[in-house]
Order: C-alpha cells, then sequence, then structure tokens
C-alpha cells in the first residue's frame, strides 16, 4: 500500500469530509489520520491514507476535485515518500497555553524559544476573544494553545526560563502541563 497525503481547502461547509472520505474509498484507500479546521469561514483538511499499489495520485486528485466541485472546494493529492518523519521518538507531550494581550511578535517570539530546545508543535490553534478596541492599532485579548513535544532529555529549568523570559518579554502569561497531566485535571 502506498502512503498518500490530500489537502482539501475551501470555504467551509456541510459534507466536506464525507464527500473526500467517499471517494478515498471508492478508490480502495484506507483513512489512516484527518486534521480538519476553519478559520474566517474556510476550511482547511489534511487526509492521510493508504492507497492500492499502482493508484495514480493524479487521477485521485482529479476524481477529488470533481467531487469537490460543486462545492466550490480544491483538493491536492501528495504521495509521501520513505519514513514518516515527525517529532523525536524519545520526547514528552506537552500542553501549553498563552493568554494576554494579541502582540504581532507573540507566534514567533513563543515559537522560537521552542524551537531553541528542538521542542516541535503538534498543534497549535490561537483564538482572539476580544476584538481589538480602538481599531488595528490597539492589541485584543488571544489565547493561544500549543500541543508540543518535547525532548525527552531537554534541560527543563532552562526550557521553562527560556518559556519564562519570552512571557515577560510579551506580557503575557504561559502555562505548561506534561499532557497526562492536563487530560486527567480536564477529564469529564
Amino acid at each position: 500500500m502506498a502512503r498518500l497525503l490530500a489537502t482539501v481547502v475551501g470555504v467551509d461547509r456541510t459534507g466536506i469530509v464525507h464527500s473526500v472520505s467517499s471517494v478515498l474509498l471508492d478508490h480502495g484507500c484506507a483513512l489512516s489520520e484527518v486534521s480538519q479546521t476553519t478559520l474566517l469561514g474556510q476550511f482547511a483538511g489534511l487526509f492521510s491514507f493508504s492507497a492500492p499499489e499502482g493508484l495514480n495520485s493524479e487521477v485521485l486528485e482529479a476524481d477529488l476535485n470533481r467531487a469537490l466541485a460543486g462545492i466550490g472546494m480544491t483538493a491536492w493529492v501528495t504521495p509521501i515518500g520513505g519514513p514518516v518523519s515527525g517529532p523525536p521518538t524519545d520526547s514528552e507531550p506537552y500542553v501549553m497555553t498563552l493568554t494576554g494581550h494579541d502582540n504581532p511578535s507573540l507566534v514567533p517570539t513563543v515559537t522560537g524559544a521552542l524551537a531553541s530546545f528542538d521542542a516541535n508543535i503538534d498543534n497549535l490553534r490561537s483564538v482572539a476573544l476580544s476584538p481589538p478596541e480602538g481599531g488595528a492599532s490597539v492589541p485584543g485579548h488571544v489565547v493561544l494553545v500549543l500541543e508540543i513535544a518535547v525532548p525527552a532529555d531537554v534541560n527543563q529549568k532552562a526550557f521553562r526560563q527560556s518559556l519564562s523570559l519570552a512571557a515577560e518579554e510579551l506580557g503575557i502569561e504561559i502555562s505548561l502541563q506534561h499532557r497526562d497531566i492536563f487530560e486527567a485535571i480536564h477529564r469529564l
């Protein structure tokens, strides 16, 4: 089986995931993972799947685009060659929450601190809680939630100090919890 990735974008509406998964099933493909989100009314989805050997990815892409054309979506299919890469296998999962006033340097500063310790961002969600008052020049309140993989051998004290300095520089609050603890606290 070949591994492929379909990227689908367009204006959000109901039935997108159904349309994509139906075309994949018709071609004998098996979904592995799906990640989708909407932002400002726009849909973006990634569909990882296994395909039968010999399936032409260009034919599959054309069939996806035919199925999605009526709802204004566009799809691309990319073969995934070789082993799937990701964060180092010897890493620990954390959930990091940032709250405070939005700032153009917020994401670059925090992600720079993470990158300097080889921490990988698995998922990032930014939500503006209130619109900026007084126009675009006054920042509003924002919450960012990041799921990150931190190398197991990282110096935890230096890592946390780096994040603390970034938070102080930006005037925001940062909370960092191991994902197991985060999930235990937030379990119903």
